[in-house]
């Protein structure tokens, strides 16, 4: 099946407001063994051993075959972008995260702008969500190569993945 942008090749916009709220993660066991990929700069996905699917972040079950999904595989860190959005610039009280002003709190700074984007990174069969960064948003496309930004001294957290940036060509 092709993109959307093989029959619609202009960019759709839609303005909207999204507040963040608090967030809780469902681990299952699974967010242990990912974190400790993280640490060592790998993703880590589920592989279902009936259709050969793998899914990054890991999950339990197959959502085509829905059988356990007891593989594990490591996945590259470069990847294709599928689908984004692009903030407006970003105001103080203008939107809460986790519940916290992200101006206020010194996360972002005044006319900043968002690009969180979908990514299926070469060797997984979903898509992951991060924020795509160092790049003007008039040059984000779906179809995008991009690679992960990790943070300097990984820990086995959520947070030692920054994002993702312009894979660059060399």
């Amino acid at each position: 099946m092709g993109y959307l942008k093989d029959k619609r090749p202009e960019t759709m916009m839609v303005t909207d407001r999204w507040e963040f709220g608090a967030a809780r993660y469902k681990a299952h066991g699974l967010l242990e063994e990912f974190v400790a990929a993280l640490k060592q700069k790998k993703l880590l996905g589920s592989l279902c051993t009936s259709c050969g699917k793998v899914i990054v972040p890991p999950r339990r079950i197959c959502g085509r075959c829905h059988i356990y999904m007891d593989g594990r595989q490591i996945v590259s860190n470069i990847g294709t972008v599928t689908c984004f959005l692009i903030s407006e610039p970003v105001k103080k009280d203008g939107m809460k995260m986790f519940g916290l002003d992200p101006v206020a709190s010194g996360v972002l700074k005044v006319g900043e702008i968002l690009i969180p984007a979908f990514v299926q990174f070469d060797g997984s069969d979903a898509n992951f969500a991060l924020v795509l960064s160092e790049v003007e948003p008039e040059d984000v496309k779906i179809g995008m190569r991009v690679m992960i930004k990790w943070v300097d001294n990984p820990q086995g957290h959520l947070s030692d993945i920054e994002g993702v940036v312009p894979l660059k060509k060399e």
